[in-house]
């Protein structure tokens, strides 16, 4: 009678250690699948384009100041009629805007270079 108790609380202690570490591994597979849906892809290694979000911290900037260079050069070409320099590369498809990290690092390179200046809506 005796063992027969202690081999049911053993038996007790087993199972729930192994419920507990089964709840383990099915809350870790919940927290990473929500990582990698809150987090954008920021390895932009084998895309041609990426989209604003990748852009901007590609950039480590907002999508609002990427925004604010696109409607600057855009304002100064229509104004000038020509902008000085390589403007800002992107293309819009769909009235989403698509950017080429090979052009955009060439971009960086010219526009630090010239030391350019965007600021509410004009360069200096």
């Amino acid at each position: 009678m005796k063992t027969n108790q202690i081999y049911i609380v053993i038996a007790s202690f087993i199972l729930g250690i192994s419920f507990i570490i089964g709840c383990s591994f099915i809350n870790g597979d919940k927290e990473t699948k929500v990582d990698q849906e809150q987090t954008p892809s920021i390895t932009t290694a084998d895309k041609l384009l990426m989209d604003i979000k990748e852009t901007a911290l590609y950039l480590n900037l907002t999508e609002a100041q990427v925004m604010n260079i696109i409607t600057t050069e855009h304002n100064s070409l229509k104004k000038l009629g020509s902008f000085p320099g390589t403007p800002f590369p992107y293309i819009n498809v769909d009235n989403k805007y698509l950017f080429n990290k090979d052009l955009l690092s060439k971009w960086v390179a010219e526009a630090s270079l010239n030391r350019r200046v965007y600021l509410n809506g004009q360069t200096k």
